[in-house]
């Protein structure tokens, strides 16, 4: 199943006449997603087919095989203990599916998770515990591809995942753009500082929150599930010109807001003489 990756954009307009003088607007579109390079794309392009030294185990095929599917990962039970290598010569599941991931390096410094496809990444933190310090954290665009699949991950018992997105001065976080926002199921945290956002466009993102409803008579023993951003906690708007107080009529809308920053410049307008 593809899904859309998830982009701001406020398209440009141009104000031009035709030749009987009627005012036209063209706006610029945005350039395909596909244009926008992931930097594990490269590094993939650079290492494919790679030439192993070993016979490979079973987990190592079976976990490829599981990266189309992340979201569904959470069927196959508890997660299992990780047991890193005591020796150089020993074999490591991480590394085998990592070639990049040097168990034994000093608090794995040169390791640069971005360069990891991220469903692997994703399916990795579900089947195994406890990992490395190093996989506790992964850094992803917003517009990625693989972005709406991961936010698909239901919460368990043994696994949660939590988004923290800082758009601080992103010029195209605005009232009509911030309803895209409605995909990240999993938001936790946003840094929306310094930028065009407003208490209108707070409420618009609180309207989006809602629940499935069974699509037909066969999805009926499915319970609905929340969509949209429920499970934000901590929100950041330093320095946002448009919010005022009518942002305290949308608060309460977000179950789980509790930390809220809010540092609106103040006007001062000289009188004159």
């Amino acid at each position: 199943m593809l899904f859309k990756p998830i982009v701001l954009h406020v398209p440009k307009s141009t104000l031009t006449s035709d030749d009987a003088g009627i005012s036209i607007t063209q706006y610029e579109l945005l350039p395909p997603p596909s244009s926008i390079t992931a930097p594990y794309h490269l590094h993939a392009n650079k290492n494919a087919n790679p030439t192993l030294s070993y016979v490979p185990s079973l987990a190592f095929f079976c976990i490829n095989a599981l990266l189309e599917w992340p979201d569904q990962v959470h069927t196959y039970g508890p997660r299992r203990p990780y047991q890193p290598p005591s020796d150089r010569s020993d074999f490591d599941i991480l590394q085998a599916l990592i070639p990049t991931y040097r168990p034994f390096s000093p608090h794995h410094r040169d390791f640069d998770l971005r360069l990891v496809d991220p469903r692997l990444w994703a399916v990795l933190v579900q089947l195994y515990e406890p990992l490395p310090p190093a996989f506790r954290t992964y850094t992803l665009p917003l517009s990625d591809v693989h972005l709406p699949l991961l936010q698909r991950i239901p919460s368990t018992a043994h696994f949660s995942l939590l988004t923290v997105l800082s758009l601080a001065r992103c010029s195209e976080l605005t009232d009509d753009t911030v309803v895209e926002l409605r995909e990240l199921h999993t938001l936790a945290a946003l840094d929306a500082s310094l930028t065009a956002l407003g208490s209108f466009g707070l409420l618009r993102l609180a309207k989006t929150l809602s629940w499935t409803e069974p699509d037909s008579d066969s999805d009926a023993e499915h319970a609905p599930e929340r969509r949209g951003p429920w499970g934000l906690r901590v929100l950041y708007l330093k320095d946002c010109i448009n919010v005022d107080d009518k942002l305290l009529d949308c608060l309460p809308r977000f179950p789980l807001l509790s930390v809220v920053g809010v540092c609106v410049p103040a006007v001062v307008q000289r009188t004159p003489t």
